[in-house]
């Protein structure tokens, strides 16, 4: 075995851990940390953050090119991958000391640039450490190879989302930042050790653009054209599984799993099933039939088609229907969709910034799941909704702004007191020191305790947390049927005229084409009250809420539309149970289902991912090694930049999804289906023509 090959797999571990550590916490920095120049949270929405994020990956995916040429013609791949893992480092601590849109972008570009430029160095660097005495190890080399990278993205996955839930994503980020620098170190070491091929220089441009060259380079881009679909589905991993896994049970195992760890999986599985295939699986499929490289491609573009078939299904019944607010008497501009999750757990939920009144109640439209009509029979509304620390830091982001605001007129008012004026600016700092504090707190209650000990210090009266989310007094609830009919053509083009004419919101809503159920009283206390009414069908439920406790605001925690309807392959007690909540958080499928996404995804993976690694470096001449690999990653690119533009194209301007629910899942499903049946025919007439370097002395 080559002395060179554990700094190899040194490097490797400790790159992938730093690589796989960010971009397994990239989507949900982007939803839920990403802040302005002020502090501010300035958050992405979930389509956007999609779409950026495979623009990323497809960045990191197509400079290999740039790189492979850069070292087989000017620096040869030890410089290359020393050098530019430098400016990997450099983008790493841009993330971490700058936390806004401007960070991310700096971080982003140095790290795709660092990282997409080093990658087909590293990996034809293994293969260029063989000659013809001992190349009966690549496989396996390849495989230890592989092993490294999963290695350190397993720990990466799982540890990474951890540290910014519990840090925040300076943590989150800065861990990675610091791996990547060991990598850096590891590399630097394995100098003296590695067989050093050097640069192609105007022979490498010669052999990549003479007929051999050209024709390798051409047989081996149609192969990649569609491994390139195998991507696109098998990246989503890291952003829409992502975003599915937050709205699932996510106890499994005796585990609490935050929806990023679920991402370690993967390479978990992959050091697992990687023997499992060579040992086993390979050797006894090649009694059936002989598994060329072309054949486990085949097999495993077929398995991944079945990897989205269980997301897709699972998408299906974690669909709660769509959550509109909205006002009665408002254009079709007023239209905004929201995703209404459980209040109880996360902290999250529907709100309003004014406080209803009955002639200008704050509505709620909910399109029921399936997007299809139900016999329902009762609503469940828990208006209990845990604060979170985000909009704890939001509120006293606000009261420092609106502090200094009163102190600077104070100050430009000639008669105001001293005294006034340093009392005003006091308040000022103090709330501006627990808006900092609170963003450090590791939970909601100690980030509440902090800004409440502001305001008593800064001699607020006011108790401006509890009053800024109060609870809902009063509700009318309507349910229609509008199925093959537009929603918001039935209840906003009415002409003003006859808006004018009906004065009350409760009419009002009757005249749009809603069926009025009744009004209700809600506790006090923001617990869950249950109201039964007769049998009606819906595709929509509409609530107005008509007033509140005498806040300035309300909120509610979870919406449940109930119906007696089963559940298909579920019992009716089950039913009642879970399948009534079609609206809000719908059915919770527990987390399993996408482990068990993640199983057959890896099997794909192994098949595809690993076999084309090895496929790639034998099939390339001898000069075009990491040219080659390039090429290869080219289709990962490739596969990114098909799922960021898809995921641009369906978003609508008012922020929904033309893709919504499970059919996002099943237009890919689809889409790698035809791809795998297109290549059976391609493969059968790919002609084999391998390269392998000439032996060179051992160090």
């Amino acid at each position: 075995m080559p002395i060179g090959i554990p700094y190899i797999l040194a490097n490797e571990a400790a790159e992938r851990f730093s690589f796989y550590g960010m971009t397994s916490i990239l989507v949900i920095f982007m939803t839920k940390y990403l802040v302005d120049r002020t502090g501010s949270l300035d958050v992405l929405g979930d389509e956007r953050a999609k779409e950026y994020f495979h623009w990323f990956k497809f960045a990191v995916y197509f400079m290999p090119l740039i790189g492979a040429i850069m070292s087989d013609v000017w620096l040869a791949k030890y410089r290359t991958v020393f050098y530019f893992s430098l400016v990997y480092c450099v983008g790493y601590f841009a993330q971490v000391l700058d936390l806004t849109q401007f960070g991310l972008a700096a971080g982003l570009v140095l790290i795709s640039i660092g990282s997409g430029i080093i990658k087909p160095c590293v990996s034809a660097n293994v293969g260029d450490q063989f000659g013809q005495t001992n190349k009966h190890l690549i496989e396996k080399v390849y495989s230890w190879f592989y092993f490294s990278i999963n290695l350190g993205a397993a720990i990466a996955m799982f540890l990474c989302p951890w540290l910014l839930d519990r840090f925040g994503p300076r943590m989150g980020f800065g861990v990675p930042a610091i791996l990547m620098v060991f990598a850096t170190f590891a590399f630097w070491l394995g100098k003296w050790k590695f067989v050093h091929i050097p640069r192609g220089g105007i022979e490498f441009l010669k052999e990549t653009f003479s007929g051999e060259g050209l024709r390798a380079v051409l047989r081996l881009s149609i192969i990649y054209l569609f491994v390139a679909m195998f991507w696109s589905l098998f990246d989503q991993s890291q952003s829409a599984w992502v975003l599915q896994a937050g709205k699932m049970n996510l106890k499994w195992l005796g585990i609490s799993w935050l929806p990023a760890q679920l991402q370690s999986i993967n390479p978990f599985l992959i050091m697992v099933m990687i023997p499992l295939f060579s040992y086993g699986v390979y050797p006894a499929l090649n009694k059936l039939f002989g598994m060329t490289a072309l054949r486990k491609i085949g097999i495993g573009l077929f398995v991944a088609v079945l990897s989205f078939v269980v997301p897709s299904w699972v998408e299906s019944q974690i669909d709660g229907g769509d959550i509109f607010k909205c006002s009665s008497r408002s254009t079709i501009t007023g239209l905004e969709p929201v995703r209404l999750l459980d209040g109880q757990t996360d902290g999250t939920g529907w709100s309003s910034a004014k406080a209803p009144t009955t002639a200008e109640p704050i509505e709620l439209v909910i399109r029921l799941r399936e997007r299809r009509a139900w016999t329902v029979s009762s609503i469940e509304i828990n208006s209990s909704t845990t604060i979170s620390q985000r909009e704890v830091v939001a509120l006293l982001d606000n009261l420092s702004l609106n502090a200094l605001k009163e102190c600077k007129k104070l100050r430009e008012n000639l008669n105001s007191s001293e005294d006034s004026q340093k009392v005003l600016t006091k308040k000022a700092e103090l709330l501006r020191d627990a808006a900092r504090k609170a963003k450090k707190a590791h939970d909601v209650e100690a980030a509440k305790a902090i800004a409440l000990k502001a305001l008593n210090e800064a001699g607020e009266t006011v108790n401006v947390l509890e009053d800024r989310f109060y609870y809902p007094k009063e509700v009318s609830v309507f349910a229609a049927d509008f199925t093959g009919r537009l929603l918001p053509k039935l209840i906003f083009e009415l002409d003003q005229q006859e808006k004018q004419k009906i004065e009350d919101p409760v009419e009002f809503a009757v005249h749009a084409g809603w069926t009025h159920i009744g009004s209700f009283s809600l506790p006090e206390d923001g617990s869950a009250e249950r109201f039964e009414f007769s049998a009606t069908s819906a595709t929509h439920v509409l609530i107005q809420v008509k007033s509140s406790y005498g806040a300035s605001a309300v909120k509610i925690g979870e919406i449940r539309v109930v119906t007696a309807e089963p559940m298909p392959m579920e019992s009716a007690k089950t039913a009642s149970e879970v399948w009534p909540n079609l609206a809000g958080v719908g059915y919770k499928p527990p987390i399993f289902w996408q482990f068990l996404a993640y199983l057959i995804l890896t099997a794909a993976e192994i098949m595809v991912s690993i076999t084309c690694l090895e496929f790639s470096y034998t099939q390339a001449p001898k000069k075009m090694k990491s040219f080659i690999m390039a090429v290869f990653l080219l289709s990962v690119s490739l596969g990114n930049a098909f799922t960021a533009v898809v995921n641009k194209l369906i978003q609508n301007p008012d922020g929904s999804s033309k893709l919504a629910g499970a059919s996002y899942y099943w237009f890919f499903t689809i889409a790698m289906l035809v791809t795998a049946a297109l290549f059976i025919p391609v493969a059968k007439r790919y002609r084999v023509q391998s390269y392998i370097q000439d032996e060179a002395p051992r160090p």
